[in-house]
This record gives C-alpha cells, structure tokens and sequence, in this order.
C-alpha cells in the first residue's frame, strides 16, 4: 500500500477505511480527517458524500450526514442534496442538516421552511439544534425566519374527523412555534438558559439541556453580533 494518501481515490479510501483491514493505527484518522475530508471542504470529489446522502439505505444516509456536519463542503455545491436531509425519517440527518445550516451559513426561502418545520420537529435534539440555528444567524435571517414560522410554515396538515381534535393539535403547534421563537429572542437578548427555563415550563427540559450544553457557543454568537454592530457604528 502507497504511503502517499493522495494517490487513492476518495471511494478507495473509504473503501479502506471501512473494510476492516488492520492498516495501521493512524490509517482511518489520515484517511478520512486528513485527506477525504481535505477534499470534501474544497468541493473535490464529492460524488462518494452525494451518493451516501441519497442512499436508500438509513446507516448509509447517517454516515453521509456525519461526513457532512464534519467535512462541511462548500454550500453552493451541495445545497440542493442537503435540503432533502430536512424530510429524512431519521432524526439523525434531520439534525445534521441544521447544523450544517449553522455552520454553512446557507440560507433561502426553503432553508427557512425545513427549518420552521425542524423547529417544531417532535425530536427535541433537532428542535434544540433549530433554536440553536436561530440564536447563530444575522439579524436579517433571523427576521425572516420568525415571518416564515409565525406565518404557519412547518405545521403538518392535521385532518381529524373532529375538527375540536383538528383544531386542538394546530394551536398546539402554534404555541409551540412561538414558544420556539420567544426562547430565542430571549437567548439573543442575551437573557441567561436558566432564566428562561424557569419562566417557560411548557418547553421540555431536554431543550433547556442541550441549548445549557451550547451556552458557550451561544455566547460568541451573542460576541460576534456585537462586534460586527459596532463596526458597523463606526468610531
């Protein structure tokens, strides 16, 4: 075997990486990290990444999402392949597309629906990761989001035989739309995790948790918007 990673096509690497064969401890790690992934982040070779994120197989289509969220390609070459993770059954790639989003920085008109529906999805990893989303994007974006959800983008099309039933299940989503968006204002605002999960014991505590896991990151978003307004002011 070549020492020389470079010479391998990407489908031959992880072929490798995957097959079993005991290459050495640092094979799998130079492989992937070092140099599919090197590829992948300039929008080389991404045909092996596509075909994974379009497989009908679900193990195949999370690797593909694990491969995205880490190798984050560039977003002009892979938009339209992405979006699709918003609809997958499982909640694994339905959270990775957002935080591909967050990290992209893509954004449209049908990025803005998946997200409306990801923050009112029913796993709450992938609703934290949207409230997330929400806290991490511009001004601009941000305002064009809360439009989308308040206009009732995202909510399924409930059709019971008792329009009380029918009736109940979409304010229920509508409280929860909004109940999503006041948790990010409030986080954008800079108002502490604790705080707000006191002051709204509707939410699930799980989204309180991981958006606490995330406070970090929340901060230098909150760091970042303040430093680029105040560029923006002037001296």
């Amino acid at each position: 075997m070549s020492s020389d990673l470079a010479a391998y096509t990407t489908n031959d690497l992880l072929r490798m990486i995957h097959g079993g064969e005991d290459l050495g401890p640092d094979f799998a790690y130079n492989a992937l990290w070092g140099t599919v992934f090197g590829r992948w982040r300039k929008g080389i070779d991404l045909d092996p990444l596509i075909e994974l994120l379009q497989s009908e197989k679900s193990s195949e289509r999370q690797r593909g999402a694990w491969y995205l969220d880490e190798a984050s390609p560039p977003k002009d070459q892979i938009a339209d392949i992405v979006i699709k993770l918003a609809d997958d059954p499982i909640s694994h790639c339905r959270w990775r597309f957002v935080a591909y989003v967050t990290n992209s920085g893509l954004y449209s008109d049908a990025i803005a629906d998946r997200l409306a529906a990801s923050l009112l999805d029913l796993d709450l990893y992938v609703r934290a990761e949207t409230i997330f989303w929400a806290v991490w994007a511009d001004d601009a974006n941000f305002d064009h989001f809360v439009g989308v959800v308040l206009s009732g983008a995202g909510t399924k099309p409930y059709r019971f035989r008792n329009p009380q039933t029918t009736a109940f299940w979409r304010e229920s989503e509508r409280k929860r739309a909004a109940r999503g968006i006041e948790i990010a204002q409030r986080l954008r605002a800079g108002e502490s995790i604790a705080s707000i999960r006191e002051s709204v014991p509707e939410e699930d505590s799980y989204s309180f948790d991981k958006l606490a896991f995330l406070d970090h990151a929340i901060k230098r978003a909150l760091e970042r918007r303040a430093q680029k307004a105040n560029a923006a002011s002037g001296p």
